[in-house]
């Protein structure tokens, strides 16, 4: 969708310089933009801006030879603008004819059901929604506003919980439910359990990547991101404005303050108690510095052993 360079400064509140008219058609990065693309650049590209060619530039100042728009976070405003420029037209928000609807079921104004889609009974869904092809939805879930949920994504599922009688596992009753707030993405294939007899929650603004595993009864706070592969046992809950890394592993019924943060493959053990605040990395999972002194000291052993066998005059195994 054309904005000219005016309107796209309307829109992030920046300050114009430079041809207010020029009509921008799409988006692409500083190397690849063309006169009708707009890009952006942070302080430290604004060289590779100034040879750039792109129609306009986002940036933390006003560029040379380019219509520009100076904002203070140029990556979150040509985040902004990029939604403009690129809406999709779609004829009508539809239910695609391949797509099952259960019985009893509310979906608000303007969502979208993408092909092959599975949506069970008694499930609500609000407005603007977005599911992509083959979505499965169960029984009972309750969904906002304005929520995305990626192709193959499965939504309310029996979580993995058993009782051991004898020599085999008996299901434990998977009869809770699963509520996603507003604002939440969902990337595809994805699963979030329905709670065992309680409640699965996603809460407002959380943005889940494509292959992770949200079990029963997982709380997950407000506006925190969550990468691909990672798994989150049942009963745990993740405090808002959390970062959570790719891969990493939340064990059974742990406790994640607001604002933790866990790097890549970290590993968080049953009942842990994560104060928030500061980087966690390891399994299990403990503060940067600590976690970086360790793996430095790891590194160090060949060496050191080399040196404690030529001080000690060894020269072989030997029977002890």
């Amino acid at each position: 969708m054309k904005q000219t360079a005016r309107q796209i400064a309307d829109l992030t509140g920046g300050q114009l310089n430079g041809d207010p008219e020029i009509v921008l058609e799409s988006i692409a990065s500083l190397k690849n933009a063309g006169p009708r693309d707009l890009t952006y650049a942070e302080a430290k590209f604004r060289s590779e801006a100034e040879r750039s060619t792109a129609g306009c530039v986002i940036s933390t100042s006003a560029i040379a030879g380019h219509t520009s728009i100076v904002v203070k976070n140029p990556k979150l405003a040509f985040t902004q603008a990029a939604a403009a420029l690129i809406a999709q037209a779609h004829d009508e928000p539809a239910i695609h004819p391949t797509a099952v609807i259960g019985a009893a079921c509310s979906i608000g104004a303007n969502t979208r059901i993408g092909a092959g889609c599975v949506i069970g009974k008694d499930v609500t869904m609000g407005a603007d929604c977005v599911l992509y092809p083959r979505v499965v939805i169960y029984d009972g879930v309750t969904i906002g506003n304005r929520v995305i949920i990626h192709a193959g994504a499965v939504i309310g599922a029996d979580g993995f919980g058993y009782v051991k009688d004898g020599e085999r596992y008996v299901q434990f009753p998977q009869v809770g439910r699963v509520v996603i707030e507003d604002d939440v993405e969902i990337g595809a294939n994805t699963t979030v359990d329905r709670g065992s007899l309680e409640t699965t929650i996603i809460r407002r603004g959380v943005k889940i990547d494509n292959l992770v595993q949200v079990a029963h009864n997982v709380e997950i706070g407000e506006h925190t991101v969550i990468a691909a592969q990672t798994g989150i046992s049942g009963s745990s809950k993740i405090g808002a404005h959390s970062i959570i890394g790719g891969q990493v592993g939340i064990g059974e019924s742990a406790n994640l303050d607001a604002h933790t943060i866990l790097g890549g493959q970290a590993g968080v053990l049953n009942n842990k108690h994560v104060r928030g605040g500061e980087v966690l990395w390891g399994t299990p999972a403990r503060p940067l510095k600590e976690f970086l002194e360790q793996q430095a000291h790891l590194a160090r052993l060949p060496r050191w052993m080399d040196e404690l066998k030529r001080k000690l005059g060894f020269r072989g195994n030997t029977d002890s």
